[in-house]
């Protein structure tokens, strides 16, 4: 398993995905799966997601129900 969570994987049509290797599917953020995006908006929510579950917000975000 690749040392991140989430990874940009290119889809056999040339578009991009957020791949999350915990779940075995494409990541979401805010309930949108990431599917079908150019490589710099997979990018840009890869990072997104990397700082939120590094810095534990997914947690709290759960805890109040978010």
């Amino acid at each position: 398993m690749p040392k991140d969570r989430f990874e940009c994987l290119q889809d056999p049509s040339g578009r991009w995905m957020v791949w999350d290797h915990t779940t075995g599917e494409a990541a979401r953020l805010g309930g949108i799966e990431l599917r079908n995006q150019d490589k710099h908006r997979s990018e840009i929510a890869r990072d997104i997601l990397r700082r939120i579950f590094k810095t534990g917000l997914h947690a709290k975000a759960a805890k109040r129900g978010c």
